[in-house]
């Protein structure tokens, strides 16, 4: 009986001693999260209501090493309720910063890096408290760390800089160019109605000059020497032909025979050979030959008088401009030299003018001067003017493609060059790394590559494509992967591409390359875009991390 006691005695003291080891000298319970201590405080009726409010137990419950609140919030420092829910056991680490592992791991002989004072292994007590000597290797870390991020932020300034300037450059551009479009396509408008103009007096002008004999009759001979070409082709076949029968003839017939007629045709046939023979021998020796010999006109020069313009030659031909068509035509030579914004009252000037000196005796009655259709040549006033409206039209093309080009950029300094437009700067800067027998080379927002340095050979490793699209649009964690994506595709795999994890750094730089993955490269870099203050709270969270 008396044995009894003491051992019910004992039980009581070391239940007592284990409770007591959850707390913290200062009555804090271990593993509690301080958010969370204001919900553990005792209270009058000595209970305790578990966080997702389904129940309500004794406070002598807490941390007894039985889970009795589904939520497991009963348990908060011991590992009862592993498997509820998502339980950590919160580290306090004084001397380094806070953190967490999951309440499974508590008291199981492991010591783990989250809980570097050791209070996740309170009972077995297989962990020392290093804190202080890991804290104080964290802050060196810490302040390297810093020192590198606040030299890199000045020159990241540098390109935030860059960039506040190219954007008021681009959008004193947009509205400088704006205003000019505007003005040279009201100019662009005018020189293409003066060209219609002068094209359709050229169209009339050139149908007056086809209504005239002249121009009927050369017509008339083009088409009789087509004819006559096709004519002349023809008996040259035939007269081929009969000369090859001819020949044969002469070769093989039997000269005893009695047929007169054969005999007569090989006579005739070997006569007019030798005359022929003759003339040609006293054409090549420069005699005088007995009889008279024309020069035969090449194929070439009738190919070249049947394809003479007609049309051009009556645009050209200024005789026939002066003489037929009168002294007028000075006057619509005049169109091509008037301003658009006049024209309209030249035009009446210029057709009164004429009328009267017509009347009066002073010039002849005649057409415009011509121009031609877009098929001949044409008049110099019509090219001048259709080169006035092409250079008009060009220049207004180049303008609007310079506006949409800066539209576009300005676009992409707030969506793709990042919160301040700080990478517009490195847009098209490159930079490698020798790995092994390659050459690796980096252009940002551009291509990345791998070079053999045994040969000239390259391998298209990715075009630029997105940043990271896991992370919010616009933090710090979105800018610091980069993907190039689409290259060479590999030998019996997929296509190349690039992952780029970035981080601050002084210079633009690769520090690493390797290839998780066939075909899949992983790349590390550096770069003073990435150096974001440290006196801002989303870069706070970048620090803690670090």
């Amino acid at each position: 009986m008396r044995a009894s006691s003491i051992l019910f005695v004992l039980s009581c003291i070391g239940a007592q001693v284990s409770a007591d080891a959850i707390k913290h000298e200062n009555g804090i319970r271990r593993g509690l999260e301080p958010a969370l201590r204001s919900h553990y405080e005792p209270n009058s009726s000595g209970t305790f209501k578990c966080l997702d409010g389904s129940k309500t137990i004794p406070y002598s419950a807490l941390d007894d090493d039985y889970c009795d609140c589904p939520d497991g919030s009963d348990e908060p420092g011991t590992s009862a309720c592993e498997g509820v829910g998502d339980q950590l056991f919160w580290c306090e680490n004084k001397g380094h910063v806070p953190g967490k592992v999951r309440r499974s791991r508590v008291n199981d002989g492991l010591c783990d890096p989250e809980c570097c004072d050791g209070s996740d292994e309170y009972a077995t007590g297989a962990c020392p408290n290093q804190c202080e000597e890991i804290g104080r290797a964290h802050r060196e870390k810490l302040e390297a760390e810093n020192k590198t991020r606040r030299t890199g932020s000045k020159i990241r300034s540098t390109y935030v800089k860059f960039a506040q300037n190219e954007r008021r450059r681009l959008e004193d551009l947009i509205k400088t160019k704006s205003s000019e479009v505007v003005a040279k396509e009201v100019e662009v408008e005018n020189a293409r109605l003066n060209l219609e103009r002068m094209e359709t007096n050229s169209r009339e002008a050139l149908e007056r000059k086809k209504g005239t004999p002249l121009y009927a009759f050369t017509l008339s001979q083009r088409l009789a020497l087509g004819r006559l070409r096709t004519k002349t082709a023809r008996l040259e076949s035939e007269l081929k032909d009969l000369r090859n029968i001819l020949d044969e003839l002469s070769k093989n017939y039997n000269p005893n025979y009695s047929d007169m007629a054969v005999k007569a045709a090989v006579k005739g046939f070997e006569e007019l050979s030798k005359a022929a023979d003759v003339v040609e021998g006293d054409i090549e020796g420069d005699t005088e030959a007995s009889v008279e010999v024309y020069e035969e006109i090449q194929d070439n020069e009738l190919d070249e008088l049947e394809r003479k313009d007609l049309d051009g030659l009556l645009l050209m031909d200024d005789l026939d401009m002066d003489d037929d068509e009168g002294d007028e035509g000075l006057l619509y030579k005049l169109d091509e030299y008037i301003p658009d914004s006049i024209y309209e009252y030249w035009a009446t000037i210029r057709d009164l003018t004429i009328d009267w000196m017509i009347k009066l005796g002073l010039i002849r009655k005649s057409s415009k001067p011509a121009a031609v259709p877009s098929n001949s040549a044409e008049a110099p006033h019509v090219s001048a003017a259709r080169e006035k409206h092409r250079n008009l039209s060009n220049e207004l093309s180049k303008w609007r493609n310079e506006i949409s080009g800066a539209q576009q950029t300005l676009g992409d300094m707030a969506s793709k060059f990042g919160p301040d437009g700080e990478w517009k700067k490195l847009d098209g800067t490159c930079i490698d790394k020798v790995a092994g027998d390659y050459t690796y080379e980096l252009c940002f927002f551009g291509r990345a590559s791998q070079k053999s340095n045994k040969d000239s050979s390259s391998n298209h490793l990715g075009t630029w494509s997105k940043w990271e699209q896991g992370e919010t649009h616009g933090s710090f964690e979105y800018y610091s992967t980069q993907y190039y994506e689409h290259g060479a595709k590999c030998w019996n795999g997929p296509q190349r591409s690039v992952r780029v994890s970035l981080t601050c750094g002084t210079q633009n730089a690769l520090l690493s390359i390797s290839e998780p993955e066939k075909c899949e490269y992983y790349f590390t870099a550096t770069t003073p875009a990435l150096c974001w203050p440290l006196d801002t709270d989303a870069k706070v969270s970048v620090k803690a991390e670090l």
